[in-house]
């Protein structure tokens, strides 16, 4: 099965941050973008992974999706 690499941020963070809001630092890595491996037959069921845990409405953006890998 392919192996999709996808990278999310949170936008709400970004923002604060960006804005000079005091935010904590293991919330202020959210501004930068995190890369995850998702196992998928297709990119839109991979992209649906990966927001079912880190959801829209919660401030989290896909940056990117690249086919990592494929057998």
């Amino acid at each position: 099965m392919p192996i999709y690499q996808i990278g999310i941020y949170n936008r709400f963070i970004r923002d604060k941050v960006r804005s000079g809001e005091d935010v904590g630092e293991e919330e202020a890595a959210w501004e930068d973008v995190h890369y995850f491996d998702v196992e998928a037959d297709n990119e839109q069921k991979a992209k649906r992974l990966i927001q079912s845990e880190y959801k829209e409405s919660k401030g989290f953006v896909i940056d990117c999706v690249d086919l990592y890998h494929s057998l």
